[in-house]
């Protein structure tokens, strides 16, 4: 028993320490900018990492979307490796290292999604000067819902205290600011129309007005002007996850492929479909389903009954099955629904390919992880890609 209690003695001593070391590695980092939010997070975070960079500070960044990067300069950066899962103690790590390199800024998307580690991953181990959410949308209803009011919520536990927010979301920003208010600290809401076509022609890939509006508000608070800002973003590498667009010419045929698939919930799957949707005359959703995420193929089933008006379906991945069945059930003419479920990426091209009578737009939405990602990789190296 004795025993016992001091092996507890030790552990409490040893986590006093362990804190007290990373809240001085915190006060080495004087302005901390974290990045939240269901769309958009780490395309964000690279925009606001390259906007004050552009302005002459020393940023460090991390991103944990597609694949999860240390970004130490605009040329530089670095994958993150994990032994298991992710775990926000991770940042623990990239502070103490990012503190090492002493810059003047860190830009840390967030990785945590229960609500109650949000909070943790806020308030204990990244204590933000600037917190950031770039919106609320319905993905994660499972951890986060059930309605998107209710993720709204959750998000809103990463508002700092006594600090700046930001924020593009207009629905829910009224969830925001009662948090601010709770919190002491100033919001800020900025708009997509806020920036004009010309400006978003100095991106090389399809980058969104919301994002971009966004951060061009954090690096203008942070006396970054937004002509030098602007510039930086030009610059930076687009993150693995973003939107982009590929020309692909085969036998005759003209496939222009999009790839959307990072984007998570429906209200963005639909806003990028909105985006694309007249670009070609044929039309192909492509879409790729999780083996573990039933959810996700339900809601693609119903949005592509809803709002798709394709002339061709065609299901890959894992709950393919799941995906076809419900569309079905939504209304789809089973006709124009294609199981490639158990296809590789090279027959689920010629299954494309023989659907595409000259000139077609494939639409890849669903899930990025895994396959998903080859498969719009082996897509991608058959063609060239666009500047949108």
């Amino acid at each position: 028993m004795l025993f016992l209690l001091l092996l507890v003695v030790l552990f409490v001593i040893y986590g006093a320490v362990w804190y007290q070391i990373h809240l001085r590695n915190l006060r080495r980092l004087p302005i901390r900018i974290q990045v939240n939010g269901t769309r958009g997070k780490s395309s964000v975070t690279r925009l606001i990492a390259a906007g004050l960079r552009a302005g002459g500070m020393k940023v460090i960044a991390k991103t944990t979307g597609t694949t999860p990067r240390l970004i130490l300069s605009d040329t530089e950066e670095e994958p993150i490796r994990r032994p298991g899962k992710p775990n926000i103690v991770e940042n623990v790590r990239i502070i103490r290292q990012a503190a090492q390199l002493r810059p003047q800024a860190v830009v840390l998307e967030c990785m945590a999604l229960v609500p109650q580690n949000q909070w943790i991953d806020a308030h204990r181990l990244i204590r933000p000067t600037h917190g950031v959410i770039t919106n609320a949308r319905a993905d994660h209803l499972d951890v986060m819902g059930p309605a998107v009011k209710d993720v709204a919520v959750a998000l809103a536990n990463t508002v700092p205290e006594q600090g700046r927010f930001f924020t593009a979301e207009q629905e829910h920003y009224p969830v925001f600011t009662r948090q601010c208010e709770r919190m002491g600290t100033e919001p800020h809401q900025s708009h997509a129309e806020s920036v004009s076509d010309e400006e978003m022609k100095g991106f090389g890939y399809i980058e969104h007005k919301e994002n971009v509006a966004l951060a061009l508000a954090v690096c203008q608070d942070l006396n970054v002007e937004r002509k030098t800002a602007l510039g930086g973003m030009y610059r930076a590498q687009p993150d693995p996850g973003a939107m982009r667009a590929y020309t692909i010419r085969n036998q005759g045929r003209t496939l222009e492929l999009i790839n959307t698939l990072a984007a998570n919930d429906p209200d963005s799957i639909h806003m990028l479909w909105r985006m694309t949707m007249n670009r070609k005359p044929e039309r192909i959703v492509l879409v790729n389903c999780r083996a573990d995420r039933t959810d996700r193929s339900r809601q693609l089933a119903e949005l592509c009954a809803k709002h798709f008006a394709a002339d061709w379906f065609v299901a890959s991945g894992g709950l393919a099955q799941v995906f076809l069945r419900h569309a079905a059930a939504r209304g789809v003419d089973k006709a124009r629904l294609v199981n490639a479920g158990d296809r590789t990426p090279a027959e689920v091209y010629d299954i494309v390919l023989k659907l595409v009578q000259r000139d077609a737009l494939v639409f890849a939405t669903g899930n990025t992880v895994g396959y998903g990602m080859e498969l719009v990789a082996y897509f991608a190296a058959k063609g060239a890609e666009l500047a949108y």
